[in-house]
């Protein structure tokens, strides 16, 4: 047995069978991996995949024990008799690998993993034989990066020949596709499969919120999970419109801490994770992971072949792509980082990146005050116009200055040539384009208005967010999680919150956006006596129609 020392936990026990896989290239690699983006506003906020998959498997080991002893020591001897050994080295295994196959910069790159990757044709050639999981992915394969992990985590047990682990549960437990359980017979199962990825509490989410509080010091909340954990147990259920069954269910005791965890959670996505300055460090290495990804496909596109983009599960591997004579393994942060420092010519997006005081600021720090600020300058109907502009953009537009004017200009040229054509389906795709086009200069015309008037420099930026933020006590309010009272007061969660969650409204719903400009602009404008953010409002209510 080995003891890692972890600022969150103390000491944390790892069996010897799990070295093996730990001190694997493929494993390693997660200590290039950040775990957040959160460097934007917390300096310290340092921590990567690697210690968060450790803890994770503390957190696993914990829960699984605990949940064991519970059902054990219960009233239903049947579950006395099942191979408890082997549902807990695969569980601890899906721990400990369930992020093994992250993208660089974590969330921000795995959406690159679907241009080159059909995870349900990859599962049917890892896992032929299981025809209920294969048919169960009907419903999707989980994230790209759980997908991606359950791939590489298999491919790791099979190499390193890690015996008596139940696969399937494994590559369930990573990807959250829970078995079908009409009968109970498959309850174990999938109660610890919701304990690696559930909808609302599982010890990955924990780990990640008691870890991201230490390092940012955004703690708000003390979470006691092992109070939550000595509560998880199995119980028989019935109410009035169903016959008795088991489930899985938290004792009383736990209450307090599933409120708890809920909370936290939502401070940290709306506060934290929301934050404008945190999102357009994330915009700006979006924007970095899609030019190298389009550098190294058009640079060695010969070598690649068919491949659409490097992000794969070969790029991720120790020999990489070094045998067709492409300079890339192990796939990491370092990797964009690198490139961006000396290949790209991307002034502005390097600039930005490596040059803090380059970035552009926002006008606005909050949902909140850019709810005010926009019911109290915009009325309802531009505000929804101008929203429905910047959503349907938002996706090739950040930068709103000249050079992206120019661009867009040119590409609105070669549209109009297009349309012409006696071709009726190049005309029809042209006509298209031509119309989403003109939304893009719509909204760039307005703010170089803008910055005429102001005497402004032409720089802008901005970000669209498309769903406002939703509190998880609606979906605690959904859940299926009971709480035991007493063997015979067993009631939904919903009947025992304290607290009760806030749906949208209408405007809500339309998402919201962050605008950002330079803080010469903005001082340009506080020089004057005027509020930056009130004055980009008023513009948009006043000349929005007539642009």
């Amino acid at each position: 047995m080995k003891q890692l020392k972890d600022p969150v936990y103390g000491y944390i026990n790892v069996d010897d069978e799990y070295i093996p896989l730990i001190d694997t290239a493929e494993f390693q690699r997660l200590r290039n991996i950040r775990q957040t983006g959160y460097q934007a506003l917390y300096p310290s906020a340092l921590h990567n995949r690697f210690v968060h998959s450790f803890g994770v498997f503390h957190l696993g080991e914990k829960a699984f024990d605990c949940f064991k002893k519970n059902v054990c020591e219960g009233i239903f001897p049947e579950y006395r008799n099942v191979n408890w050994n082997k549902l807990r080295k695969s569980f601890l295994l899906a721990c400990l690998l369930h992020d093994v196959g992250h993208s660089p910069f974590s969330h921000t790159g795995e959406e690159y993993y679907k241009r080159s990757t059909d995870f349900k044709a990859e599962f049917k050639k890892v896992l032929p034989d299981f025809a209920d999981f294969l048919g169960d992915l009907k419903n999707g394969t989980g994230k790209p990066h759980e997908a991606m992990s359950a791939l590489v985590g298999l491919e790791m047990l099979r190499q390193y020949r890690i015996c008596d682990v139940d696969e399937e549960l494994f590559v369930r437990a990573i990807i959250g596709v829970k078995y079908k359980n009409d009968d109970d017979s498959r309850l174990l199962e999938n109660t610890i499969i919701e304990m690696l990825n559930g909808s609302l509490i599982d010890v990955d989410k924990l780990d990640y919120l008691l870890r991201d509080a230490y390092v940012t010091g955004f703690n708000t909340m003390v979470l006691d999970v092992d109070r939550l954990f000595a509560g998880h147990t199995i119980v028989k259920y019935a109410d009035a419109s169903s016959k008795p069954r088991y489930i899985a269910a938290y004792k009383r005791g736990a209450l307090s801490v599933i409120e708890n965890v809920t909370f936290a959670n939502d401070l940290e996505r709306h506060w934290v994770q929301n934050h404008p300055a945190i999102l357009y460090d994330v915009k700006l290495i979006q924007r970095a992971i899609e030019l190298y990804d389009e550098y190294m496909v058009i640079n060695y596109a010969e070598n690649l072949g068919t491949e659409k983009s490097i992000f794969t599960k070969d790029a991720l591997s120790p020999s990489g792509y070094k045998e067709k004579g492409i300079p890339l393994c192990l796939l990491c942060d370092d990797d964009i980082v690198y490139w961006l420092k000396n290949v790209s010519d991307n002034h502005k997006i390097a600039g930005q990146f490596f040059n803090r005081s380059m970035r552009l600021k926002p006008l606005w720090k909050s949902e909140i005050e850019f709810r005010h600020l926009e019911k109290e300058l915009i009325g309802q109907g531009i505000r929804r116009a101008f929203k429905n502009e910047l959503k349907a953009i938002k996706d090739n537009t950040f930068f709103i200055n000249g050079d992206t004017l120019k661009l867009a200009e040119a590409e609105k040229n070669c549209q109009e040539e297009a349309s012409k054509s006696t071709d009726s389906q190049i005309r029809d795709i042209a006509e298209t384009a031509l119309a989403a086009q003109e939304k893009v200069l719509r909204v760039l015309h307005l703010f170089k208005q803008f910055a005429t008037d102001e005497e402004l420099d032409f720089e802008f930026a901005f970000i669209y967010m498309d769903n406002n933020f939703e509190s998880n006590y609606v979906k605690l309010e959904q859940s299926d999680i009971h709480i035991v009272f007493a063997p015979k007061r067993i009631i939904p969660l919903r009947q025992a919150l304290a607290v009760r969650g806030l749906k949208p409204d209408e405007d809500e719903k339309d998402g919201h956006y962050f605008l950002y400009t330079t803080s010469q602009n903005i001082q340009r404008l506080m020089q004057k006596g005027k509020n930056p953010a009130e004055e980009i409002m008023t513009y948009i209510s006043k000349h929005w129609d007539i642009v």
